[in-house]
């Protein structure tokens, strides 16, 4: 069977062959119609190309300009020979235009991103600039995917505010030049809610959190001006028009326009295929518009990718499809038909023209206290029959779901073949995550002090960002929608230190708890309650469990949190009695504590 090689089949074509995919290759919808009416000989040339690429069986082969009629075929054949002649395959213009052809094929979607592999997910409410920047300079994030946003609203005519409150994607030299002071800081405060998250802080506060910034990323040996790390914009939308005007509207009003391409704000477009909230299937969005209106959902990608600049990535995040079981139980409703399998789902998204998917281990109902182990096995065999189909060996697929530790992550690449692994939850709570900074790796047991002061880190660094990039309000309110996106990261931060001073807790969750200053004041109180005590003492909290964290909120259920890692080392050599007695011991120094401090701590609110 022939293998499609580029440079060899440029080799067989003429000049005029040549010229034709030269004009294509920049405009290969209009002028599709006009190559094959009008060059019936390049036409077919081109055509056998495609073909081989893609080893389509041989009815294919049938005379172009007799299936150009058919809009079922004329489709299948566009697709194909936009495939053939886009940036992976074929050399540029400028080679096309002399009688050679350098041997280097152009960099895939992937390669020009970068090849990341740790990825942030897209979070609600939680994928802001602040976070996503910290995550992408200290802790070994590659890639980072904004909040979603909903395209209807944000195309509006009146629209204008959704647009300020939701999308925080920048040019790279504004950002850069706003960490080292020399451009107005301004430029990223456009919303009142931003300006009420900072009330109390002064100039001088501000600028010692950038230079703050500045000296983590010297000690982490990062140079500001290396190049920054890219950024997809997640939409959700179900209409083709408003999926494609909203992805232009972004990428103007991130200045992808006035950027090189190597330093293009944004990366790509990603369609929502996963949400699995019930205010999606309300929508026509996320997993409900892959499992209900798929044709829908591939026509958006189409449209996205046709009219859409090369250089942008289409992308699609997914999950896995109902199973059998789900349907025999009823949990598909009124639905008759099942969904599309998984890998019917991926050879649809592929001949739609997607350049990469992420695929998510878990079905729509595998959620919140529903949550399962993610299925590594359905994501290797979704990556199996994407480079099939493509006939691209490395296809780039994202593997999402069941990733706590580092340990996971190298589990999980070895386990599904996946080019890149994402995190969403996990890394809410420990932002080091792909930097291995792990209260357990394998055997290892850290420190609880360790523990202890990897957590404050966090939500100190956090701090110093927000006040640099105060977060945008999205959907949580004009006026303290800003602090609460900064409120909901301490939470996760510090889930398990609030958890045993449930004043510090209930403070956090006050609405007249609203700004950076009060938040500083509250992390530092944390800081005096726990630095005097020894790893002993430490060992002895509830908050030494890897039971106790955010993370496991869900998945742990029957698993008390005062589980500490002293049971966890000792339990093969402890007594009964022993035992008894050091659950007693820990139980009266937890409320001698809760007497000494309650009361003693108290906030200008």
């Amino acid at each position: 069977m022939h293998r499609f090689d580029p440079v060899q089949d440029l080799h067989t074509l003429n000049v005029e062959t040549r010229s034709v995919i030269s004009f294509a290759k920049f405009q290969p919808l209009r002028s599709l119609f006009i190559i094959f009416l009008l060059c019936p000989a390049q036409a077919r040339q081109i055509h056998s190309m495609a073909l081989r690429r893609l080893d389509l069986a041989s009815r294919m082969m049938s005379s172009i300009p007799s299936s150009c009629f058919c809009s079922h075929n004329l489709h299948r054949i566009q697709q194909q020979a936009i495939h053939a002649l886009s940036p992976r395959n074929v050399a540029t213009s400028a080679q096309l235009n002399g009688d050679s052809v350098i041997s280097t094929p152009s960099k895939s979607f992937y390669q020009r991103i970068g090849s990341p592999k740790h990825i942030l997910a897209p979070m609600v409410a939680q994928s802001d600039l602040a976070f996503r920047l910290m995550c992408e300079q200290l802790y070994n994030v590659d890639l980072s995917y904004t909040q979603m946003i909903h395209a209807y609203n944000f195309v509006e005519s009146n629209g204008e505010t959704f647009r300020n409150n939701h999308l925080d994607v920048y040019s790279h030299s504004l950002v850069r030049g706003v960490l080292l002071g020399e451009v107005d800081r301004q430029e990223v405060i456009v919303t009142q809610s931003q300006v009420n998250a900072l009330k109390g802080l002064s100039e001088r506060d501000i600028d010692a959190s950038r230079k703050q910034i500045l000296a983590l990323l010297h000690q982490s040996g990062r140079n500001i001006f290396m190049p920054m790390k890219p950024t997809i914009v997640q939409i959700a939308a179900h209409d083709p028009d408003i999926a494609v005007e909203a992805a232009h509207l972004i990428l103007e009003k991130s200045g992808c326009s006035n950027a090189n391409e190597d330093e293009s704000p944004v990366a790509a477009i990603d369609l929502n295929l996963g949400c699995p909230q019930a205010i999606a299937r309300k929508g026509k969005y996320g997993a409900f518009l892959h499992d209900e209106y798929p044709k829908l959902a591939y026509n958006v990608l189409q449209r996205l990718r046709s009219e859409l600049p090369r250089q942008i990535g289409v992308t699609a995040k997914i999950r896995l499809p109902p199973t059998l079981a789900d349907a025999e139980t009823g949990r598909l409703g009124s639905q008759a038909v099942m969904p599309p399998s998984a890998d019917d789902r991926i050879r649809r998204l592929i001949d739609c023209g997607v350049d990469l998917i992420t695929v998510h281990g878990r079905t729509r109902f595998e959620n919140k206290v529903a949550v399962g182990a993610a299925d590594w096995k359905a994501i290797g065999r979704c990556i199996a029959t994407a480079r099939a189909h493509s006939g691209d060996e490395a296809y780039p697929i994202f593997a999402n779901g069941g990733i706590e530790t580092f340990d996971d992550v190298k589990n999980c690449f070895r386990h599904t073949g996946a080019c890149g692994v994402m995190s969403s939850e996990s890394l809410l709570e420990n932002p080091g995550l792909f930097k291995g900074l792990d209260e357990m790796e394998g055997s290892h047991i850290s420190t609880a002090k360790f523990l202890f002061e990897r957590q404050l880190s966090y939500a100190e660094t956090y701090l110093h960002y927000a006040t640099v990039f105060p977060p945008l309000p999205g959907s949580l309110g004009a006026k303290g929608g800003c602090f609460n996106v900064i409120r909901s990261h301490l939470f996760k931060f510090l889930h398990r230190y609030l958890e045993e001073n449930p004043d510090l807790r209930s403070l956090l969750g006050d609405q007249a708890f609203n700004n950076i200053r009060q938040a500083r004041a509250l992390v530092s109180e944390i800081r005096n309650r726990y630095e005097s005590m020894n790893e002993e003492e430490l060992m002895l909290k509830s908050s030494a469990s890897i039971n106790s964290s955010w993370y496991r909120r869900h998945r742990n259920p029957n698993i008390s949190a005062t589980n500490s890692f002293v049971s966890y080392i000792k339990e093969q050599t402890l007594s009964s009695e022993e035992k008894k007695q050091l659950v007693k011991e820990r139980i009266q120094k937890l409320r001698e504590q809760r007497i000494n401090k309650e009361g003693k701590f108290k906030i200008t609110l």
